[in-house]
């Protein structure tokens, strides 16, 4: 389903149940709000369907409202007002985003599945920490971190890169990261495609189906990780570590400075 407006949350609920759930346990007025919400969403002709209403956890008097599994807004009780965008948490170390601390239990999850062989991974002599890295060989910032990769392997840090073309696994980029998944030497074809923009390696992708798969696969997985730019770090438990920044504050961000 397209977005219902320009700035929702996107948020996997696997493990939320789908139900209603109101304050003070009066479910007629939990069936009332669930009706004017998807009446009204569904006015534009877009199958619509609350799939989870609780009170919310984070803002007292409001309802957290799930819908069509995947949508996530802030409503009023009954349901006549409705919030769209991103909810922060205003910590001492900065505004950490909700919805991210939400993903953090199904990212643990989708990462703990991850098939190594199936990455481009540069590993540390040390390893004291793995991030998973969706990347896109085309994205000026992901270019920048690749330069940083020997001062993060040199920290001790692990980066396991996933395909995450921005435009798609049918874009050019996703076609260069095909390249690279099915290139004899995915290191070196990932330093090429970083450092010099182009895969030197001869690959061809006439019998590059697995490759292309892969590549879309992962492009999927990403989107249910909560991937919304490139380069997207986070660690295996889950952690969003933001986009770029620099190795030594990656480092001291991951707790492995001093």
């Amino acid at each position: 389903m397209k977005q219902l407006f320009g700035a929702l949350w996107v948020v996997v609920v696997a493990a939320l149940a789908a139900g209603l759930a109101f304050a003070g346990g009066d479910e007629a007025k939990a069936l009332e709000a669930k009706a004017r919400i998807e009446t009204s969403l569904g006015a534009s002709g877009q199958p619509v369907r609350v799939t989870a209403m609780t009170p919310s956890e984070e803002i007292p008097g409001l309802m957290d409202v799930v819908v069509n599994g995947r949508e996530r807004f802030l409503a009023s009780s009954d349901g006549r007002y409705l919030i769209a965008g991103d909810l922060y948490v205003m910590a001492e170390t900065g505004p950490v985003s909700v919805a991210d601390q939400q993903f953090e239990g199904v990212r643990r999850e989708l990462f703990s599945e991850l098939d190594e062989s199936q990455s481009v991974v540069f590993k540390a002599a040390e390893e004291k920490t793995r991030l998973i890295v969706f990347t896109d060989p085309s994205c000026g910032y992901c270019r920048q971190m690749h330069k940083d990769m020997p001062a993060l392997n040199a920290a001790g840090i692990t980066v396991q890169y996933m395909a995450y073309p921005r435009e798609g696994a049918g874009s050019a980029p996703g076609v260069q990261m095909q390249q690279i998944w099915c290139a004899s030497d995915r290191q070196k074809a990932m330093d090429d495609a970083k450092l010099r923009g182009t895969v030197r390696e001869n690959v061809k992708l006439e019998d590059g189906a697995a490759c292309s798969a892969t590549v879309a696969e992962q492009y999927a997985l990403g989107s249910r990780a909560g991937v919304r730019g490139t380069p997207a770090v986070f660690t295996l438990e889950g952690r969003q570590m933001g986009g770029y920044m620099p190795a030594e504050r990656l480092v001291e961000a991951l707790g492995l400075g001093g």
